[in-house]
């Protein structure tokens, strides 16, 4: 029970630790997004102008310190307003976890790398591994659109100010959906990369223990 509970609060902090990046990296490429997506010829505005709102945006969700969001570009409804405030809430949960963990998952891994017995959680691991590729898997099913509609119910159950109206909140123009698509790939690939690292390490240091048997 001890060890599944320590590897539940190292997962969750590998979890929210995948899920940073993204949004940091997703932050720092959005001005490849913006001209990838051609969001100029979108809502007729600079590059300049739509990466400094965005900027805004996302200081806002980022900082726990910033209360209001006023972008100068684009109106915003309290319906747009009030989910913002939401996914800045969600943002911050994640930051708290990941700081919170931090500890816990430190003397995680130091202690099975002491004893050399990361092996024990591989199943875990893969398992883990397995979760966002059965949710890749559903979603090529039922076609991103369907799955980025059934995320947000499933995320914001009962509330559907995420249903952005372009009339009242116009920001959702720079906000399009490819731009989710690909940060939910960023996501996978961050998120897949860190538990199959750590199989491979789990199952390097099975067959150095057993090599170490054999030449005992």
């Amino acid at each position: 029970m001890k060890n599944k509970l320590w590897f539940l609060s190292t997962w969750l902090w590998l979890l929210a630790l995948a899920v940073l990046i993204t949004i940091y990296l997703a932050w720092l490429f959005y001005p490849l997004e913006a001209n990838w997506l051609d969001l100029e010829n979108t809502v007729y505005l600079s590059q300049k102008t739509i990466v400094y709102n965005f900027n805004i945006l996302m200081g806002y969700l980022t900082n726990p310190l910033q209360m209001h969001l006023h972008l100068p570009a684009f109106s915003s409804s309290k319906s747009g307003l009030k989910h913002f405030h939401d996914v800045k809430l969600l943002f911050h949960t994640t930051q708290a976890l990941f700081i919170i963990l931090l500890l816990p998952s430190w003397r995680f891994f130091r202690q099975t790398r002491k004893e050399s017995s990361l092996f024990v959680f591989e199943k875990l691991f893969m398992g883990a591994a397995a979760l966002p590729l059965v949710a890749a898997v559903f979603a090529l099913l039922i076609g991103f659109d369907h799955f980025f509609t059934l995320f947000h119910q499933v995320l914001f159950p009962g509330d559907s100010s995420w249903l952005f109206n372009p009339a009242t909140d116009p920001v959702i123009w720079i906000l399009p959906q490819d731009f989710f698509m690909h940060c939910f790939l960023l996501f996978l690939a961050l998120y897949e990369a860190l538990m199959i690292s750590l199989v491979g390490i789990s199952r390097r240091q099975l067959a150095q223990r057993r090599q170490r048997k054999e030449t005992q």
